[in-house]
């Protein structure tokens, strides 16, 4: 649920939102309220929102995990990117599926929930296109306790 999309101190493109599920446990969890800002350099490890690959009834939030070009694979647990295992201390437990390894397309970007067992994201519909990634998850701002900048 969007907010406010607007202007903040003179940045444009800015959405104030809520966490609507559970898909980003442990890190954000169902009722905090975050700020998003349009980027146009994503990193791995960012946190986005994004429309989802069909359609645009609503907005998820996610993980780049893999980005363009780059070979992905998940087994036993763990991301593998060209060919090294990556640390998620953030996530809320090991995948409990495997990928086979794939090359992520030029202009798209490989997508994960932190809590991966209960997350649809880049595991069921695979890379997306850079143009549904509406941008990166800047704070978390309520509730107040649990302010974070990310």
């Amino acid at each position: 649920m969007v907010f406010f999309t607007g202007y903040i101190f003179g940045i444009r493109h800015v959405k104030f939102l809520k966490i609507v599920s559970s898909s980003m446990e442990p890190t954000l969890n169902i009722g905090d309220r975050i700020i998003s800002v349009k980027v146009e350099n994503i990193k791995r490890k960012d946190i986005v929102i994004l429309y989802p690959a069909r359609g645009k009834k609503e907005i998820l939030t996610k993980r780049v995990i893999g980005l363009p070009e780059e070979n992905l694979k998940i087994e036993d647990g763990y991301v593998y990117i060209n060919g090294e295992k990556i640390e998620e201390p953030y996530i809320k437990e090991k995948p409990n599926y495997e990928i086979e390894e794939i090359k992520i397309p030029t202009g798209k970007y490989f997508l994960l929930g932190d809590n991966r067992n209960e997350s649809e994201d880049s595991s069921i519909w695979g890379p997306i296109e850079k143009e549904k990634i509406i941008g990166k998850v800047i704070c978390r701002y309520y509730p107040f306790k649990k302010f974070k900048i990310f």
